[in-house]
């Protein structure tokens, strides 16, 4: 059986994983799927990561599209994507597969709920995508001191505040500072609207990226780059699981 040369870089880009074997070659359970000169009918054993929309179908006998021959009978790990929604089921676009052992990665994802796997991939690749990572406090919030008050406004102005983060943990970044500046678009507009809106007294984790210009500060860009201690999700998660020094 062909075995991909990066698993794990398939695993980033897939956001269905699952162990299954296949019944049927050059078949489909759904009507919607006309071409079946390279399909298969796969049955799911076991959800490895998944999005919930598709995280009830272990057990279940789903169309793959598949990207490497397979034989009926193997029992592969299928790196896929959502690719047709029937009204008798669902068809996936596989990105490869590779058989199931102990040198598999994604076999061994920390959780049993194949979401929180999927969830907390993304998450650690944001992560990995940010300067610096902490949990902290917000004890204050300011206009930048380079604003131009006078300026007449401009369509889709950012309206950049900056907050100073007290540094309780550093989950990635170098030594412990005890306080950074973090600038962030306070505008509504709906170029900006998902970024996170600082306030004093916001608490969590925060994921901080540094502007393309050399500057003692950090800025927020994405709304995954707050999560607030009062709603922990996949960034708490990872935080509490890992070992900082």
């Amino acid at each position: 059986m062909p075995q991909p040369s990066d698993p794990a870089q398939m695993a980033a880009k897939a956001s269905f994983v699952f162990l299954g074997t296949v019944q049927q070659l050059q078949a489909s359970n759904l009507p919607e799927v006309s071409d079946k000169s390279n399909t298969a009918i796969v049955h799911v054993d076991r959800t490895i990561q998944s999005p919930q929309v598709l995280s009830h179908y272990t057990g279940q006998d789903i169309t793959v599209q598949l990207a490497q021959p397979v034989s009926v009978g193997d029992q592969v790990v299928f790196f896929t994507n959502a690719w047709v929604f029937g009204n008798k089921g669902v068809a996936v676009r596989s990105l490869g597969h590779m058989a199931p052992g102990a040198e598999t990665p994604v076999m061994h994802l920390t959780h049993s709920d194949p979401v929180v796997n999927l969830e907390n991939r993304n998450a650690m690749a944001h992560l990995d995508a940010a300067a610096m990572v902490i949990s902290g406090t917000v004890t204050s919030v300011r206009v930048v001191p380079e604003a131009e008050p006078n300026r007449p406004p401009r369509e889709h102005d950012p309206h950049w505040q900056e907050a100073t983060i007290s540094v309780s943990k550093v989950i990635k970044g170098g030594p412990p500072p005890e306080e950074v500046l973090v600038r962030f678009p306070a505008s509504g507009d709906r170029a900006w609207h998902r970024v996170p809106n600082l306030k004093p007294g916001d608490k969590g984790q925060f994921a901080l990226h540094k502007p393309e210009s050399e500057a003692n500060y950090y800025v927020l860009k994405d709304e995954k780059d707050f999560e607030p201690e009062s709603s922990p999700g996949p960034m708490h998660r990872i935080a509490s699981e890992m070992e900082v020094p």
